[in-house]
Formats: C-alpha cells, sequence, structure tokens
C-alpha cells in the first residue's frame, strides 16, 4: 500500500497578470529588442516615457508600480524591485548588474513579515555597475552610486557615493546639461 503524500496538491486559479509579468521576466527580457520590453511593460502597466532604453535580461517586479521619467538607460542583468513603489527621474543611467529593492522582512519579528517602501531616484543620477539601492531610499538629483556600493540610507543631490553601506566620497558639478535622447534599438 502507497504512502499518503505529506504534500496535497492544491489547484489554484492562474493569475492572468502575474502569468504575464513571470513570461516578460522569464523570456521577453532575453529577446535584445528595447521596443519590445517598452511595449510589454507599458502593458503590465508601469509608466515609461520615451528615450528609455532597457537592455537585455533585467528583471522586473511589480511593473504596475513603476514610473520611468524618460531619457534612461537600465543596463544589462539589473533586477528593479518596484512592489514597493519605484520612480526614476530624467536623464538617469543604472548600469548592468544593479539591483534596486523595495521589500525586504523583519528578522527580529517571530512571523517574519515582509516590509516594502518605495524608492525614488532623481534626475541625471548614475548607478554604477553591481550597485544595490535597498528600500526606502531617495537619491538626489545628480548623485552618482559608485560600482558595488550598497545604499541604505538617502544620499543628497550632486553627490558622490561608494562602500559598503555606501557613504560621501566627493561631490559632482551640477551643471551638468546632457541629455539621454539615444540608444541601442537592439541590445
Amino acid at each position: 500500500m502507497p504512502r499518503p503524500s505529506r504534500f496535497r496538491y492544491v489547484r489554484r486559479p492562474i493569475n492572468p497578470r502575474a502569468l504575464a509579468e513571470l513570461s516578460f521576466n522569464r523570456i521577453f527580457t532575453h529577446f535584445p529588442l528595447n521596443w519590445l520590453h517598452v511595449t510589454l511593460l507599458r502593458q503590465l502597466g508601469a509608466t515609461i516615457g520615451q528615450h528609455t532604453y532597457l537592455f537585455a535580461g533585467s528583471e522586473f517586479l511589480a511593473p504596475s508600480r513603476l514610473t520611468i521619467a524618460g531619457n534612461v538607460h537600465i543596463g544589462r542583468y539589473c533586477q528593479i524591485d518596484a512592489r514597493g513603489g519605484l520612480s526614476i527621474g530624467l536623464n538617469t543611467v543604472i548600469a548592468s548588474h544593479c539591483l534596486l529593492i523595495t521589500a525586504d522582512h523583519d528578522p527580529d519579528d517571530p512571523g517574519f513579515p515582509g516590509r516594502t517602501a518605495p524608492i525614488t531616484i532623481g534626475q541625471r543620477v548614475w548607478i554604477a555597475s553591481r550597485a544595490i539601492v535597498t528600500k526606502g531610499v531617495h537619491i538626489g538629483d545628480g548623485a552618482v552610486v559608485a560600482a558595488g556600493a550598497v545604499v541604505t540610507k538617502d544620499v543628497s543631490p550632486w553627490t558622490k557615493v561608494a562602500g559598503v553601506p555606501a557613504r560621501p566620497i566627493g561631490h559632482r558639478s551640477p551643471n551638468q546639461t546632457y541629455a539621454i535622447t539615444y540608444g541601442p534599438r537592439y541590445y
């Protein structure tokens, strides 16, 4: 006689929005077609301005809570977590392999509940490769986050930060005039 299974299969209805988000993140993000990424994320509820370039391989969680003003580059293999809300300002560059994480858990609570808080990124910000930005952080206009930095606190405008945790290391000139109105169609 077979032993009864300890696990019971429960059939649940498929959530079409969750299935569409999963399909985007597991299949369509790997196609090197910027127009496809932007179109599908808009259909999933993201607000995305013109001249936004989303490079292949980046994952987007809860795109309906994502706002990208426009003139933005998001590099390859980033994780863009908008579950707590995420806003990215004009003329911003987020380099490859960055993590923007709006959720975590309370390790001291016996129930280990999830917590979310928004991330706000100002205009003309540069977040260099492999940087991590955690929930509840505001990065001011013109700030620079160095490669590999872990940002756990707000960054003042026109400030350069580096390290783990990120700390100010200098200032950037506020005389920046560039506009990101270009990018590859296929990448």
